[in-house]
């Protein structure tokens, strides 16, 4: 079920939006851009810089918190959700979600960039949100807290995406 905001809504909105939805995640996130103080880095559990640039790992506990420190925000990032219980190390890390200049967001049927993360939230140049989700319950608590989000596809379809 993928969601789309066309307007931009903070991370500590998304994730409030999301509730206790959030702790049944590892979460990692990449394609960041905005700001992340040095003083919020032991929130994560690991962090390492690739070609493509920096992957964090957080667990939803600590990201819930992490994104309430103030002078966090970000412009762009993905933030891809893993089930609690898989645990991935950075030598597994075999795709690096992106959004910026990601033309596979804006096709007919959008999929999850990584294939075991169970949802993804894409933060768009300030200016849309995206929730790719395989988590019906997940969605539908983005969509109560959002309510004027659209169906992904469906805007895809309407504004000649693909």
């Amino acid at each position: 079920m993928n969601t789309i905001i066309t307007r931009f809504i903070s991370i500590q909105q998304v994730i409030d939006s999301l509730g206790t939805q959030v702790i049944k995640y590892n979460w990692m996130l990449t394609d960041v851009d905005g700001n992340i103080p040095d003083g919020c880095l032991h929130y994560f559990d690991d962090i390492c810089e690739f070609e493509e640039g920096w992957v964090y790992w957080i667990k939803g506990e600590q990201l819930i918190q992490f994104v309430h420190m103030p002078d966090v925000y970000f412009i762009w990032g993905v933030f891809s959700g893993f089930d609690s219980t898989q645990h991935m190390t950075f030598e597994q890390l075999n795709i690096y979600p992106f959004a910026d200049g990601n033309t596979e967001l804006w096709i007919e049927s959008p999929q999850i960039q990584h294939p075991t993360a169970v949802c993804e939230l894409i933060l768009w140049d300030s200016s849309h949100v995206l929730l790719l989700s395989q988590n019906r319950e997940l969605t539908e608590r983005f969509r109560k807290a959002c309510p004027d989000w659209r169906s992904l596809e469906e805007y895809n379809q309407a504004n000649d995406l693909y």
